[in-house]
């Protein structure tokens, strides 16, 4: 993504200080911007109608590992050492201007176009992108489960920036002890430097396949398994002019090369995981492409990439890749479409080349070009903070409303007051008085139990638990269970405190009580030890859900693992209260509500198709003669549809949680249904 320049490779002496000298090519490759041209190309093409991996990212990598490590290399060339802060600085000139612009661009729009549910994640991303850091803060969304159903954030394509950002800072230090290495053993030679940088694409590529098996969400942000793929480009610098290919071989290879990067992404399979081996393929791509049009001889297919046109839309590359993206988000948010047509996306494409060019000749060549800008090793540092410091002061001053807001909800929710006669669900046609608070703090403000390690992780087994309600009282209720049973935590504390019970929250993510097909293997640990920890406890009652309806190819049912759970409870004599679990809409609500303020059955889902006629857990009370079962969905549906607003409620906070404010306005009704299910413990 960066100017392509003339690429350089190490040329070992004889002499006692094992001197790096270097032959340079003094043609500009015109052939390595037309690649660029095509990737960035392809990239928006995939994204706007495709959905599919291009390849392009991957060839942007291999071409940013060649060019920047003939940088360093000129460097041992002229100066007998590496300057890692001069090669730091031009890359911030460079990159800087176009991203800074991108980033205050679409922070400035997202506050007009982005709902307000989505305001702290874009807020959040924004921040980790200038930061560059953005690769990473996807890997952790990726993996986190509260982070999952999020729709891309109009700076996504941030992500590809922070791993090539994260390469430049590795590159020097890498190539530095490389250098040293080569010197110290066989300065005569070049094989400890290629041996050096092969072991980082080797221990790279091996992470890559084992990880992106293991893990493919997460590994596609991985920085550690894309590194091998610029070091693949590294490799190349090193070795391009020992590379002697014959003519009609070089045609061939060039052919095979551009063939491949333009229909690799159509062929390869849909659900092909990336990075991994697949990506090997784009790579070799690249790889074949910049080899056949170095030298005196161009092969037929870099001569077409050197072509005017192709060129000149490479120098420019680099916003095109940063624009396409936002204007392709900010399209889809606006239309409320998922797709987009071809005249429209044709103009998304327009747009951002034009965007592009004004960025290049406005903002990145003036700035580049200043006469201050090569004057001293600070300057272009200096001028990166300031470029940087719009982009941190605006997301700040945002984020900070929006902690204020959060602050003040919080406030409104410890004062809030579930009455007993809480009216069940009723169709709300519009927003009416429900507040923007409501909608900008819906994804922020969980149950307490999320605090403080008191939701166990999803990957580990252990029994943790913490006392909620009245934490002096000697009569014990165990809410136990996944996410599904934590979120009526709010009404529970409440209930705990005024009749004198102690909660203990013992919940962990993703994992009911009864461990279900498809769960992370902890999760069977974890229900076996919980028994345990409830036998020695002895509760008064166990509460947890008596139902799933997270299964989307099944309809509400009772999974046969929670009925050996309440089975090993009987035998103990622990009563259990199971309480019907919530509709699974299949839909973000809460953004669905902000795009839909004057149409909120929108944002509904039919009753018939989100639980069963009859609760199933009914079915069951006499065969476990330990079990109550408690149904909310009265305030959750009518008899027709399953609702997201009501009485002013947000009753979601995502697609299938409840949100902690509406849990709370349930506090009398949930008082009211366990009480008739246990008096004795429940009734005021």
């Amino acid at each position: 993504m960066l100017k392509s320049r003339p690429s350089a490779t190490m040329k070992w002496t004889g002499d006692s200080d094992a001197r790096a000298s270097a032959s340079t090519q003094n043609t500009y490759r015109d052939d390595i911007q037309g690649i660029r041209a095509i990737s960035a190309i392809l990239i928006a093409v995939y994204h706007i109608w495709i959905n599919k991996v291009s390849g392009g990212v991957d060839v942007f990598f291999v071409i940013s590992g060649f060019l920047m490590a003939g940088v360093l290399i000129r460097q041992i060339q002229q100066h007998d050492r590496i300057r890692p802060l001069i090669f730091w600085g031009n890359l911030i000139k460079r990159i800087a201007p176009c991203a800074c612009t991108v980033l205050l661009t679409t922070l400035a729009i997202g506050y007009f176009i982005v709902p307000e549910p989505l305001w702290s994640q874009l807020i959040r991303e924004i921040l980790f992108s200038a930061l560059n850091l953005e690769n990473i803060a996807l890997m952790h969304s990726s993996v986190d489960y509260l982070a999952r159903e999020l729709p891309p954030s109009p700076v996504q394509q941030f992500w590809a920036l922070s791993t090539q950002v994260q390469f430049y800072a590795l590159l020097p230090p890498v190539l530095m002890l490389a250098f040293w290495i080569a010197r110290k053993t066989s300065p005569a030679s070049r094989t400890p430097l290629l041996l050096t940088v092969g072991l980082v694409i080797l221990a790279s590529l091996l992470y890559s396949i084992v990880t992106t098996a293991r893990e493919p969400v997460s590994s596609y942000f991985n920085p550690a398994a894309r590194v091998w793929e610029f070091f693949a480009g590294v490799l190349l610098a090193l070795l391009l002019p020992r590379i002697r290919i014959a003519d009609g071989l070089r045609h061939l290879f060039g052919l095979l090369g551009l063939a491949t990067l333009l229909l690799f992404g159509f062929l390869a399979p849909h659900d092909a995981q990336f990075p991994g081996y697949i990506a090997l393929i784009p790579v070799a791509a690249a790889v074949a492409l910049i080899i056949t049009g170095s030298g005196p001889v161009q092969s037929v297919a870099n001569r077409w990439l050197a072509s005017r046109h192709l060129s000149g839309l490479g120098k420019i590359s680099f916003g095109i890749y940063l624009w396409h993206w936002p204007l392709l988000a900010f399209s889809l948010e606006y239309t409320g479409t998922s797709r987009l047509g071809l005249l429209h996306g044709l103009l998304i494409i327009a747009l951002a080349i034009v965007l592009a060019m004004a960025t290049h000749r406005f903002v990145e060549e003036p700035i580049r070009n200043h006469r201050y800008a090569s004057r001293r090793v600070w300057v272009p540092y200096f001028i990166g903070l300031l470029l940087l410091s719009p982009v941190l002061a605006s997301a700040a001053t945002w984020n900070y409303y929006i902690r204020n807001v959060v602050a003040e909800e919080k406030g409104s929710n410890a004062r809030l007051i579930g009455p007993e006669d809480f009216a069940p669900a009723q169709v709300q046609a519009r927003t009416g008085q429900l507040s923007e608070a409501h909608l900008i703090t819906a994804k922020m403000i969980l149950p307490a139990s999320y605090q403080g390690n008191c939701h166990q992780e999803i990957t580990r087994p252990e029994v943790v638990s913490c006392a909620y309600g009245d934490t002096q009282a000697t009569t014990t209720v165990a809410l136990v269970g996944g996410s599904h049973a934590t979120q009526w935590l709010p009404a529970l504390d409440r209930i705990g405190k005024s009749n004198g019970l102690r909660v203990l929250n013992i919940t962990k993510k993703e994992c009911p009580f009864g461990a279900t097909e498809g769960g992370h293997p902890s999760c069977a640990e974890w229900n076996r030890r919980l028994i345990e920890t409830l036998a020695d406890l002895r509760p008064q009652v166990v509460i947890t859900n008596s139902t799933s309806t997270t299964n989307p190819k099944i309809l509400e049912y009772v999974p046969p693992t929670y009925l050996d759970q309440w089975q090993r409870l009987e035998q103990l004599g622990i009563p259990v209260i199971g309480i019907r679990d919530n509709p699974s809409l299949g839909f973000d609500p809460s953004t669905c509500v902000a795009r839909h303020r004057d149409d909120l059955l929108t944002c509904s889902k039919p009753r018939a198709k989100s639980l069963a006629e009859r609760d199933p857990a009914l079915e069951y009370l006499d065969e476990i003669g330990n079990l109550h079962t408690v149904d909310m969905s009265e305030f959750l549906c009518t008899a027709e549809q399953c609702l997201t607003v009501t009485h002013d409620f947000l009753m979601y906070r995502d697609g299938h949680h409840l949100n902690p404010r509406y849990v709370l306005a349930l506090t009398g009704r949930l008082q009211e249904r366990l009480a008739q299910a246990v008096p004795e413990l429940f009734t005021r």
